[in-house]
């Protein structure tokens, strides 16, 4: 039966008469007494005595009454929660993030938006690269950030891209590179001394350095760029971390340098979505906040959920 059915049942109850709830909905009071018919004859029963100046409920009546206030609640709030989760407001956001670039900034990034959108649920994944690609093309995650230095699989969705070159950090005097005396290095400077970088680089580095005829020595491989750089503050090794990173760590004290011909090194920093699916709002809203926290441009694909692609 057509709910407006029950949420006119209601207003009859509450009104006490035909008259009054036909003047209340701004119906007619012949079309009001139809629906009362229709729904009598729809539950085999009476639902008002008749005779009486105002409208009484039968026990059946009662009963239908008290039932049709729910069904017209749960309605409403259906209503509600849809339109607050198509603004956003409600909702789970669904993050991956890759560990070369979790930690502190993604941290305050995750504060920053739930401060913000206070209604809405946080589920946040940190996982490799290989394995964010598989849960976005399986819709374990909405959107991942990640830094890769190979290329981004067709099946996802590349929203935004920032190539980022690869610096040499370490502590001056430790006897690493205290003869290097320019403002950059190179990969021939870097031969043979230790390094510790994050795992993703090891391919490109191997790569570089035969191509140069360098040696490397790998003094130690993480999954989080925080490891190399303790190891530089150390003196016990050079790290090879991304210029986006030594922007959001404490190098003081320490040099800081980029590798002149270190471009098959530069890795990219990486904002990615399902291919082909409908963006959420509650997306949306992240990354209109992400692009605050790290002052992104991402241009318009944050102004409206994205349709499916055909």
């Amino acid at each position: 039966m057509n709910l407006q059915y029950y949420f006119n049942y209601i207003t009859i109850v509450e009104e006490g008469s035909l008259t009054a709830a036909a003047r209340k909905l701004h119906i007619a009071q012949p079309a009001l007494s139809n629906q009362i018919k229709a729904m009598e004859q729809k539950y085999g029963t009476r639902l008002f005595f008749r005779g009486s100046r105002r409208l009484e409920l039968t026990d059946a009546g009662m009963i239908l009454y008290q039932k049709a206030k729910r069904m017209c609640e749960i309605e409403q709030a259906a209503k509600n929660e849809i339109a607050s989760g198509f603004s956003g407001q409600k909702g789970m956001l669904r993050l991956g993030v890759s560990p070369s670039v979790s930690g502190g900034k993604i941290a305050d990034l995750l504060q920053a938006f739930a401060e913000k959108y206070p209604q809405t649920e946080i589920k946040f994944l940190e996982a490799s690269a290989q394995d964010l690609y598989k849960m976005l093309q399986n819709g374990i995650v909405e959107v991942a950030i990640l830094k890769t230095v190979g290329e981004v699989p067709e099946n996802v969705k590349l929203l935004y891209a920032r190539p980022t070159p690869t610096m040499a950090l370490y502590k001056p005097g430790a006897g690493l590179l205290d003869k290097v005396k320019k403002d950059s290095v190179t990969i021939n400077q870097l031969s043979n001394v230790p390094l510790a970088m994050e795992e993703l680089y090891q391919g490109p580095v191997l790569s570089a350095f035969k191509a140069k005829d360098a040696g490397v020595y790998l003094k130690a491989l993480s999954s989080r760029p925080d490891v190399s750089v303790r190891l530089a503050r150390a003196g016990l090794a050079v790290a090879l971390v991304s210029e986006m990173a030594t922007q959001a760590i404490d190098t003081e004290g320490m040099a800081v340098k980029p590798i002149s011909d270190g471009a098959p090194l530069a890795s990219q920093f990486c904002l990615l979505a399902q291919r082909g699916n409908y963006r959420s709002q509650v997306v949306n809203n992240f990354l209109n906040v992400l692009a605050e926290a790290f002052q992104l441009d991402l241009g318009d694909i944050t102004s409206a959920p994205e349709e499916s692609e055909l």
